[in-house]
């Protein structure tokens, strides 16, 4: 018993050098927390983004004049036909996986987008590849989004294209359709805006 009684000093040593030990680990850990904090290392969670304070009518014309810069890109030529640019849809709720700007939607604003689009009939002529590529183009140097037009992306648009004020347009080719047709069609997604007080979901803007 003698042994294990001279050691019970040793152990007990031991046990206060571990416990202060332990207490100094955890003052450092807290310090570093707390200067993580105070510096803004902490990753928070993104301000969500603001809502533009367009009217239904100013982005149905910042719509409708893009999808028509977007037709002057193609030769005159190369159009047999054409129907569009959209002038009036719904407003539609931003709670959709449809397109437009899906962050800005919060159920409480009662946030509404427009959807609009044009068809542009296309010869079989036309070289679509360098369309999309001239689409594309437009847009560089403007801070816009752009997604490879690889077919893949989850709208089955071949084209997509996100301004940085939050219009979207997305552009899908679709060849000899049922009425022999070469379809060239550019789906557009206004931003997410507060609708007008008397807004109606059946009307039209």
């Amino acid at each position: 018993m003698a042994p294990l009684a001279a050691a019970r000093p040793h152990l007990a040593r031991d046990g206060v050098a571990m416990k202060h030990r332990l207490f100094r680990a955890l003052a450092v850990t807290a310090l570093a927390c707390t200067g993580l904090v105070t510096s803004g290392c902490v990753v928070q969670k993104p301000d969500p983004e603001p809502i533009l304070p367009l009217t239904f009518p100013e982005v149905r014309t910042i719509q409708n004049e893009q999808l028509e810069e977007f037709a002057a890109l193609i030769p005159a030529e190369q159009i047999v036909d054409r129907w569009g640019p959209i002038e009036a849809t719904a407003g539609m709720s931003c709670d959709t996986d449809l397109g437009g700007r899906k962050p800005y939607f919060q159920e409480e604003t009662g946030t509404r987008m427009l959807y609009g689009g044009i068809d542009l009939y296309l010869s079989d002529s036309a070289d679509v590849a360098a369309i999309l590529d001239q689409f594309a183009a437009s847009t560089s140097g403007l801070d816009w989004k752009v997604a490879a037009a690889d077919g893949t992306h989850e709208a089955q648009a071949d084209l997509v294209l996100e301004s940085p004020d939050g219009f979207s347009y997305y552009v899908r080719f679709s060849p000899n359709t049922v009425d022999g047709k070469n379809n060239l069609s550019i789906n557009s997604f206004g931003p997410c805006v507060i609708p007008p007080k008397d807004f109606n979901p059946h009307g039209e803007y």
